[in-house]
């Protein structure tokens, strides 16, 4: 898919700049649906179950089997001190968001927790905050322009690439457990010059960290009709797909490397014509950079308002607007403290009204770009 024209999207610029504006992120203090049937098994030997299991383990800071290829190397000091400081990162997590994050989602989300499918437009490799809100879905679509490589045969990595790898995911996950969000551009950069690139080492380390056991992933894209291909990943659309048990439930994730500006859609719908096929579905937006305020990517917030039964979303999603007069019951969470400065013109002035006049619950997390407790905003609309 073509890349997207940087001049044309001056927001994406603003993100770019937001990764030197929310550095201080960086070194926070931290206290089965027929679409399946369309992928036949086609598993890169170096991954498969047990390895597959055993590298999520390790770039997570966790032990593994006793005949792992990286036993040595979780003998190192380097893995040692990796692993250290992964706990630090998860522990915060672990107790401070995710049972605030259980207890909103039990109050309010309800059966809605247990969606089918989950959509989350740009999210990068965010599943942990995707199953932390709908953690009885059974899959999950996310995309982004982030890469989608495999994951390299352990046995071929010198000693000073397995460190490097390690360097790479904590820095991502550093800015992720701590702030809620990625920062994309750091993200490129720690683990591109890397052998663990793309996404999928970031989504494993998640899962090995919610107690997930990996069963496969497989290189896929989308063919012109929104078919789910299987093979080499180097097509149009091109992703991967996890098949894991996490939480006690069969889990699928797709990641797809898409583009959704409308400039793309316009002449290859196939992005949208897969996620149609899972039929209503649960949305979820966070830090999704303000792009569906645009007159640019009009196609995926229409997608979104006519697929979805339950949109979960922070004010970066779709405009509190778009939802007027539609057939939506709005709920509204936390506080509207407006948008950072990079994101002045994206200031919603009918959210301070309706977060002024009492009509909003407290949440007591933060979560998206105001991720501080009490600057934070979550909506919530039902489709009646």
């Amino acid at each position: 898919m073509r890349a997207l024209n940087f001049r044309r999207f001056p927001v994406l610029l603003g993100v770019l700049a937001a990764a030197w504006v929310m550095s201080g992120c960086r070194t926070a203090s931290v206290p089965r649906v027929e679409v399946e049937d369309a992928v036949v098994g086609v598993v890169d030997e170096t991954v498969r179950a047990g390895s597959l299991d055993d590298t999520a383990r390790y770039l997570a800071g966790l032990p593994g089997p006793g005949a792992s290829p990286y036993a040595v190397g979780r003998q190192t000091t380097h893995w040692v001190s990796h692993r250290r400081r992964m706990e630090e990162l998860w522990r915060y997590f672990s107790a401070y968001r995710q049972p605030r994050i259980a207890q909103f989602c039990a109050s309010e989300l309800g059966r809605g927790r247990e969606s089918g499918t989950v959509w989350y437009p740009f999210s990068g490799p965010d599943i942990l905050f995707a199953d932390s809100f709908f953690p009885g879905a059974g899959s999950f679509v996310l995309s982004g322009l982030e890469g989608y490589e495999l994951l390299p045969d352990p046995g071929v990595l010198t000693p000073e690439e397995l460190a490097a790898g390690l360097d790479g995911i904590e820095e991502s996950m550093t800015t992720a457990l701590s702030c809620s969000f990625f920062i994309t551009k750091d993200m490129r950069v720690d683990l591109q010059k890397t052998r663990f690139r793309g996404t999928l080492p970031v989504v494993l380390v998640f899962l090995a960290r919610m107690g997930g056991r990996l069963e496969s992933v497989e290189p896929v894209s989308i063919d012109g009709v929104g078919n789910l291909v299987a093979g080499s990943a180097e097509g149009i659309c091109p992703g991967y797909v996890i098949r894991a048990r996490t939480g006690g439930r069969a889990v699928t994730i797709y990641y797809f490397r898409a583009n959704l500006a409308d400039e793309v859609l316009r002449g290859d719908g196939r992005f949208l014509a897969f996620v149609g096929r899972f039929g209503p579905v649960s949305t979820y937006l966070k830090s999704a950079s303000y792009l569906m305020h645009t007159d640019e990517f009009t196609m995926v917030r229409e997608a979104i308002l006519g697929q979805s039964r339950v949109i979960l979303q922070d004010d970066s999603g779709i405009p509190v607007r778009a939802f007027a007069g539609g057939p939506w019951e709005m709920r509204y969470f936390g506080r509207y403290s407006g948008v950072l400065e990079i994101f002045s013109e994206y200031y919603q002035p009918e959210l301070t009204g309706i977060f002024g006049s009492g009509g909003a619950r407290d949440i007591d997390f933060g979560i998206g770009y105001k991720h501080q407790q009490g600057e934070s905003c979550l909506m919530l609309a039902r489709r009646r």
